[in-house]
């Protein structure tokens, strides 16, 4: 399974990459997002490999939405996470492929096709990037760590957004908003990242890369400190998670202000 989602991924990805650096014709701009046909073509061609090889799997994809099947096994598919990034011609996308098998999930792809990034992890079995195995990495000091955070598109106001972030903008190094999340809970597993912070947001987008980042070691929590655990995928329930190398984490759950 997990090599048919790296094949599925890739696919997609080439394609995306040979459109990058054109000239995109939305089907439509929204305040907060936008519709692109390659959005679609690329889940498409994810679609058509998963049933393919699985043709009694069901699957959950943005643009189609729930094409129901066994119900035991279930891809959650982001085809263009960081759609918005993509537009604009800014080299920070992925695909996103998480399995749910009888609610857990146990598998996950994220590619980066412009980077040539290949992320994937298995429940069990470690986290890795390109094949080689990945890790979280060790920082404690606050002022030098770097973080993420991610946002419901359509469940926060720019206002709530800026009070929300203020205190890691002024505690930590740096608060990154790459709009790409699936990406960044990798950038998380590989070190790169010390912290992701999510508001309200849906676990479609994050699926693959919650298991990418904890099979690599993170620690992931609810905003009260509750470790993190899957429920049965629900594309309209919203979560708010803080993940961390660990060693920051209390720290980094102290600045959120609910």
């Amino acid at each position: 399974m997990l090599e048919i989602a790296k094949e599925a991924a890739k696919l997609a990805g080439d394609f995306l990459q040979e459109r990058f650096l054109e000239q995109l014709v939305p089907d439509a701009e929204l305040h907060n997002d936008v519709k692109l046909p390659e959005d679609k073509e690329s889940e498409r061609r994810i679609i058509e490999v998963l049933h393919r090889h699985f043709p009694t799997h069901t699957i959950f994809s943005e643009e189609v939405g729930l094409v129901e099947r066994e119900a035991e096994y279930l891809w959650i598919v982001d085809p263009l996470d960081g759609t918005n990034n993509y537009f604009i011609g800014f080299p920070y996308f992925s695909i996103s492929i998480a399995l749910q098998v009888q609610n857990e999930l146990v598998l996950g792809v994220v590619y980066n096709p412009v980077a040539g990034q290949m992320f994937w992890a298995e429940k069990g079995k470690g986290a890795y990037l390109n094949g080689k195995r990945i890790s979280v990495n060790q920082r404690t000091d606050r002022t030098r760590a770097v973080g993420t955070y991610i946002r419901g598109r359509h469940s926060i106001t720019k206002e709530e957004e800026l009070a929300f972030t203020k205190p890691f903008v002024m505690e930590t190094k740096r608060l990154l908003r790459n709009v790409a999340p699936a990406l960044d809970w990798c950038l998380l597993a590989n070190g790169w990242l010390d912290y992701v912070v999510m508001q309200r947001s849906s676990i479609m987008d994050v699926a693959a890369g919650i298991v990418i980042a904890r099979e690599a070691g993170a620690t992931i929590t609810d905003w009260q400190g509750v470790p993190y655990r899957h429920k049965a995928f629900r594309v309209e329930e919203l979560a708010s998670l803080v993940a961390t190398n660990g060693q920051l984490h209390d720290t980094i759950r102290g600045y959120i202000q609910e």
